[in-house]
C-alpha cells in the first residue's frame, strides 16, 4: 500500500467516524448547557429515554475540578449495590403503603410506630434517586431511568420534575435563581419573607414537588401555565430555567411520561390512604416527616454561602455509618465539583482534595433556623472578600 493510498483510506475512515458521531449526538441536547452538568437528554423521538450512557462519557471526563479530564467512571459504578438498595427501599415503601395497613395495624395499632424508622429512610431514598438523576445509578441508561422513575413514584413526584429541578440547581446554584434564603435587604426581615422561607424550609419544598404529580395530569395549557408560573419569564441573558423546563416537561413525549408518572404517584398514594382507612392520620404524619426531612436538608449545604459561585457548597461531617445511610450526600462540595462521581467514590475524592470539613451536618443545618438573610450580608464570590468564611454562617 502506498503512502498516499494509506492516507486517503485513513481520512475516509475518520470522515465516516465523524459522520456517525454527528448523527448519533444530534439526538441529544445538554440541559442547561453547563460544563458542570454531565447529563445529556435525548429528544422525545428517541422513545422517551432520558439518559444515554454513551453520549455522556466525554461530558463526564470534563467534570474534574478546574475543567481537567478525569477517567471514565462508568465501569466503576456500584450498580449491583444500587439495585440492591433500590429493592430494599421499594420493600420498605411497600410495607409503609400496603403491608402495614392491611396486616399489621389490624393486629395492633402500635405497629404504626414502624412508620418512624420508615420515615427515616427518606434521605437514603432521595440520595439513590439523586444518583439516577445524574445518570450514575446504573451504567445502562434505560435501566438507570427505569429505576429512577420507579423510586420517584414511591418518593411522591415525577422523575422528570425532580431531575429538572436538581440539574437546574447545579447550573444556577447561588445565583439569583437559586438562593432560597437570600432576600433583598428591605424584605429579609419582613413577615412575608419569613413566611415564604420557613414554609419552604419546614416541608413546603417536598409538598410542592408532590403537587407536581397533580399538575401533571392537567390539560396541556394548564400544565404550560403551571410551568410558566413556577419558572418565570424567559430572561434575555439566557440565565433562566424556563426554556429547559418547557423542553423537559412540555414536549409531547416528555408530557406523556410526566403524566404517566403523575398518575402512578396519585394512584399509589390514594390507594395507600384508602388502605389506612381510619388510621389515615398515621400515614399523613409519616409523609409530613418525609416532607420535613427533604425540605430542611435541601439547602443546608448552601445556607449563607457566597453568592454567584455555582460550585460553592459545604462538605459536612457525619459519623461514617450515618454517612453511608445517606449515600455520602454530606460530601456535597465534592459532588458539586465532580457531579459524575458515584456516591461510593466521594469520600476518597474528599480525602485526596486535602480539604477539611466545614462543620457538622446537624449544627450547620440548624443554622437555617436563623431565618432569611439580606443579600448585603453575603459576598458575591469567595475571592471578593466573603462575608462568610468557609464553614461558618451569617449571624
Amino acid at each position: 500500500m502506498t503512502a498516499p493510498t494509506w492516507v486517503e483510506r485513513s481520512l475516509d475512515q475518520v470522515a465516516t467516524s465523524l459522520a456517525r458521531r454527528r448523527k448519533r449526538i444530534s439526538h441529544f441536547s445538554l440541559i442547561g448547557r453547563s460544563p458542570f452538568n454531565p447529563v445529556k437528554v435525548s429528544r422525545c423521538d428517541e422513545g422517551c429515554h432520558i439518559m444515554d450512557r454513551g453520549a455522556t462519557t466525554k461530558a463526564r471526563r470534563r467534570n474534574a475540578e478546574g475543567g481537567l479530564p478525569v477517567p471514565d467512571i462508568t465501569a466503576t459504578l456500584p450498580w449491583r449495590l444500587n439495585l440492591a438498595l433500590a429493592a430494599l427501599l421499594t420493600a420498605v415503601n411497600v410495607v409503609q403503603f400496603a403491608a402495614l395497613p392491611l396486616w399489621l395495624l389490624p393486629l395492633d395499632a402500635r405497629w404504626g410506630l414502624l412508620l418512624v424508622p420508615v420515615a427515616l429512610t427518606t434521605p437514603m431514598l432521595w440520595s439513590l434517586l439523586h444518583e439516577a438523576v445524574h445518570g450514575i445509578l446504573h451504567p445502562n441508561g434505560r435501566a438507570n431511568d427505569a429505576v429512577g422513575r420507579a423510586l420517584a413514584v414511591l418518593f411522591g413526584s415525577p422523575f422528570r420534575v425532580l431531575r429538572l429541578g436538581h440539574l437546574m440547581h447545579h447550573r444556577f446554584n447561588r445565583t439569583d435563581l437559586d438562593r432560597t434564603e437570600v432576600f433583598a435587604d428591605r424584605d429579609a426581615t419582613g413577615l412575608r419573607a419569613r413566611a415564604v422561607y420557613f414554609g419552604r424550609l419546614l416541608g413546603g419544598l417536598y409538598l410542592a414537588e408532590a403537587a407536581a404529580s397533580i399538575a401533571a395530569v392537567f390539560p396541556r395549557p394548564l400544565v404550560a401555565g403551571t410551568v410558566a408560573l413556577a419558572f418565570g419569564a424567559e430572561a434575555d441573558d439566557g440565565r433562566t430555567m424556563r426554556r429547559a423546563a418547557e423542553r423537559q416537561l412540555l414536549d409531547p413525549c416528555a408530557l406523556r411520561e410526566l403524566r404517566a408518572d403523575g398518575l402512578a404517584v396519585i394512584a399509589v398514594f390514594a390507594a395507600a390512604f384508602w388502605l389506612y382507612g381510619s388510621w389515615w392520620w398515621m400515614l399523613a404524619l409519616a409523609l409530613l416527616g418525609r416532607a420535613f426531612l427533604i425540605s430542611f436538608h435541601d439547602n443546608a449545604y448552601h445556607y449563607g454561602t457566597p453568592l454567584d459561585d455555582v460550585l460553592y457548597s459545604y462538605n459536612l461531617r457525619l459519623p461514617r455509618p450515618l454517612a453511608a445511610l445517606v449515600l455520602n450526600f454530606n460530601y456535597h462540595a465534592v459532588h458539586h465539583r465532580r457531579p459524575a462521581l458515584p456516591w461510593t467514590r466521594l469520600p476518597r475524592a474528599f480525602r485526596d482534595s486535602g480539604e477539611a470539613f466545614d462543620g457538622g451536618l446537624v449544627p450547620v443545618s440548624l443554622r437555617q433556623l436563623s431565618g432569611p438573610l439580606p443579600a448585603s450580608r453575603l459576598a458575591r464570590t469567595p475571592e471578593g472578600g466573603p462575608a462568610l468564611e468557609r464553614g461558618t454562617a451569617a449571624t
